[in-house]
């Protein structure tokens, strides 16, 4: 039996994690799939999310839930064994800050710069200099962290990995030569959750591409 509807994009960087954990965990979900260029399924999502913003979920008792960390939380801790939340307070936190810096930093750089490649005006207020430089600090960041753990969060696997590379991979896909290079245990990291059963059976093939980087590249200190 569903425990509710989850409105999303297909793709959607912030809906990813969410559905690989339900699915891993045995939650089922229902998936509407909102089109912003339906004008009946725009009306749709605007009922239960007045911000016209996915992911939304609604619980089958009625309970609306908005903002892609909290229902992530929400729906990771529907299991009562799951370790993906943490095994104390601190974890628990860690989780939320590394989540957050994916969700409110990181991915609004990548799509700043990658959405006008394809044609579509990303609705953020930085310049591509803004995004180049938030970007490359962001993967400094990461890089840095994860050459002294496993994971995002010590030696255990936790939403954190998940959802941070859920908002990373449109990123990889048309920055990965670079990051390779630049950021290698990041990028280890990235493919080790990526090709994990339950992240993958969501995500689907990754598909890297093969194109010149209309950007500069970044010095070596950034």
């Amino acid at each position: 039996m569903s425990i509710g509807t989850i409105y999303t994009h297909d793709p959607n960087p912030r809906s990813t994690a969410i559905l690989a954990v339900a699915k891993a965990q045995g939650v089922k979900l229902d998936v509407i799939i909102h089109d912003k260029k339906n004008e009946k399924s725009h009306d749709q999502l605007l009922r239960v999310n007045p911000l016209g913003q996915v992911p939304v979920f609604v619980a089958a008792n009625g309970y609306i839930l908005t903002e892609c960390v909290p229902i992530a939380l929400y729906i990771t801790s529907l299991s009562d064994t799951t370790t993906l939340l943490g095994s104390s307070r601190r974890d628990y936190y860690d989780i939320l800050k590394w989540m957050s810096l994916a969700n409110y930093d990181l991915l609004p750089a990548i799509g700043a710069l990658i959405l006008p490649l394809i044609g579509d005006r990303p609705q953020v207020r930085k310049n591509t200099e803004d995004c180049l430089q938030a970007l490359y600090t962001d993967c400094r960041t990461l890089n840095n962290q994860l050459s002294k753990t496993m994971y995002l969060i010590g030696d255990n696997l936790t939403l954190a990995d998940l959802f941070t590379v859920g908002t990373m991979v449109h990123g990889v896909m048309v920055f990965h030569k670079l990051w390779d290079t630049r950021y290698p245990r990041m990028m280890e990291w990235f493919h080790e959750i990526y090709e994990m059963p339950m992240f993958k059976e969501v995500a689907g093939d990754l598909h890297l591409l093969d194109m010149p980087l209309p950007f500069p590249t970044p010095p070596e200190e950034i």
